[in-house]
């Protein structure tokens, strides 16, 4: 059986693989159909089942998802890693409709902000970053923006009470939740701020915590 680790590390690369299918207005049939991967395969990816999405699945969601018209990195859908997936061209975006727009070049963009992640991570002590996956902390953090922040640990946990935060529990599972004091200095209390989310479960009581990072940094995906 895997320890639970592996089972959030794996609910989490589906989350993140349902996220870019959703961006390329793929169906299940239609990814299975289109890129010749067995649709139960992809449903015990998305659904972390067994071991969820592998290295080797991850190779093909990937290049996939570049000729959809999606930039989306091995690290950041096996690790949540890095820069969340952008598209590449706005042409390619299926709900884009308006011919009159300037084109942007999203790769460059991407490059960009891997430049500024890179350089936030080197230069912040502890810093940490996260590709939102929910719609939990809509308005302020969309699934597919980039957050940063430095972490805090032990007694420094109570100066993150009341901020929007990346969050690592004690079961290594990370977060972008806002955070409140629980039962007991040790205990907290992790929130949803949208009242229509999606989330599930949208709240989280009595967490312990390894670590919370107020967000500092925000990198917002191209819409």
């Amino acid at each position: 059986m895997l320890d639970e680790s592996k089972k959030v590390s794996a609910k989490e690369r589906g989350k993140r693989l349902r996220l870019i299918r959703k961006m390329s207005s793929l169906t299940l049939d239609e990814l299975s159909s289109k890129y010749n991967l067995g649709i139960s395969t992809i449903k015990y990816w998305e659904c972390a089942k067994s071991q969820g999405l592998s290295s080797k699945g991850a190779k093909k969601i990937v290049t996939a998802m570049q000729n959809e018209g999606i930039q989306c990195s091995y690290m950041w859908l096996m690790y949540g890693v890095g820069l969340p997936p952008q598209f590449i061209d706005v042409r390619f975006h299926k709900g884009f409709q308006n011919e009159d727009c300037i084109e942007q070049d999203a790769y460059d963009e991407e490059k960009s902000i891997e430049h500024e992640v890179k350089f936030f991570c080197e230069k912040i002590i502890d810093a940490v970053t996260l590709t939102v996956f929910d719609d939990g902390m809509e308005p302020f953090y969309s699934a597919g923006d980039g957050v940063g922040g430095k972490r805090l640990y032990g007694s420094d946990l109570t100066k993150t009470v009341g901020k929007n935060c990346i969050i690592e529990t004690a079961e290594r599972q990370l977060l972008c939740r806002r955070i409140a004091q629980g039962n007991g200095i040790d205990n907290f209390n992790l929130y949803c701020i949208n009242p229509n989310t999606l989330a599930n479960p949208p709240h989280l009581y009595d967490v312990k915590l390894l670590s919370a990072a107020p967000i500092s940094r925000v990198w917002k995906r191209m819409v």
